[in-house]
Formats: structure tokens, sequence, C-alpha cells
């Protein structure tokens, strides 16, 4: 019953899941009708499908031992392939001066996916949890009260991953020091306000 709770959470928790939902929500909530509706197709055939069918073929193939690409040697041309597509977008949203949040979120988020395929040379980070900590800090600079309640779940999603052993406690460590760091960088360089008031605290 236990694994069956965690494999639920894990899936709802993916982050091919959280961040498109969120994105089309804050698109949706933020823009025009017209550019979130493209916006949300960029992102969505963009990235989301092509990573969708690139690990679901990986899967029947062989290529990939099970869809979230829980091998650490599978994952380093997984990780080639994700950055090359974000690159692409995020190139594309500078290009069309998309919004700041959205344009930087795009940035944060390859350089994140960078850095865990640089330490996947040396350990398996959990990519549940490291985008889903770096998630939290984008709903945070719209909404504390979301983001605090959405900080709970990650905390069940690094439960679930550990109890369905597709990582050890210290790989879901490694993938939260990677969404934090990250996720604060891009959480000050948006919110500008908040660097403010720190350095007038000082």
């Amino acid at each position: 019953m236990t694994t069956k709770i965690a494999k639920y959470i894990s899936i709802v928790g993916h982050p091919l899941l959280t961040i498109p939902v969120f994105a089309v929500i804050a698109l949706f909530n933020f823009e025009s009708v017209e550019k979130a509706s493209w916006i949300s197709v960029l992102i969505i055939c963009g990235i989301v499908i092509p990573l969708v069918v690139k690990m679901y073929r990986g899967e029947k193939s062989g290529a990939y031992t099970n869809f979230d690409v829980s091998n650490q040697s599978q994952r380093q041309s997984w990780y080639t392939y994700t950055v090359i597509l974000l690159t692409i977008v995020t190139i594309v949203v500078f290009a069309t001066g998309q919004s700041r949040t959205l344009r930087f979120g795009l940035l944060f988020s390859t350089l994140l996916l960078y850095t865990s395929q640089l330490v996947n040379r040396y350990i398996k980070s959990s990519l549940h949890v490291s985008m889903n900590i770096f998630l939290f800090f984008m709903i945070l600079s719209m909404s504390k009260i979301i983001a605090l309640t959405f900080l709970v779940f990650i905390f069940l999603v690094a439960w679930a991953r550990l109890i369905l052993k597709r990582h050890t406690g210290r790989e879901l460590l490694i993938g939260a020091l990677i969404g934090l760091f990250w996720g604060v960088l891009f959480f000050i360089f948006i919110d500008t306000s908040f660097v403010f008031r720190a350095v007038g605290n000082l």
C-alpha cells in the first residue's frame, strides 16, 4: 500500500507534469490569451512532447531502464537532449521579448539541468526534487501561500522517490541543493526588491 501511494505521488510530482501545468496556469493568469496560448504551445510542443516521446521510446526499446531514466549512465545522453531543447526554447522567448520571469525562468532551468548533467558524472541527483524546488521559488515570486503548500508536496515527492528506491538519501540531498542554488539565484534575480530590502537591513 505504501509503495502504491509513493508511486502515485512520484507520478504527480514528475517535473514533466508539475512544471508545464504551473507554466500554463501562470501564463493564462498574467498574459493575454493570445500570448499565453502560443507560449504554452511552444513549451508543450518544444519541450514536453519531445521529452515524453523520447523517454517512452527509450523505455520500450530498452535504451532506458524505465520512463524516469533512473540509470545514471543512461541519463547523460538524456541530459544533452533536454538541455538542447531548453536552450532552443529559451532563445525563442528571449528573441521574442517575453516577460522577465519567463525568460529567466527558462534560462535558469537550463542551467540547473546542465549543472545536474555535470554532477551526474559522479552521482545521480534527483530531478524530481531539484526541478520542483526550483519551481517552488518561481511560485514564491507570485504567491507565498501556494509556494509553502507546494513545499510540503516536495517533501512527499522526496519520500516517494526514496520508498520506490529510485534515489538514495544522498542523491535526494544533492538534487535539493542544486534546486536550492538555482532557485535562490532566480528568486533574487527576479525579485530585485528582495535584494534592496536585504541590503537595507545590513
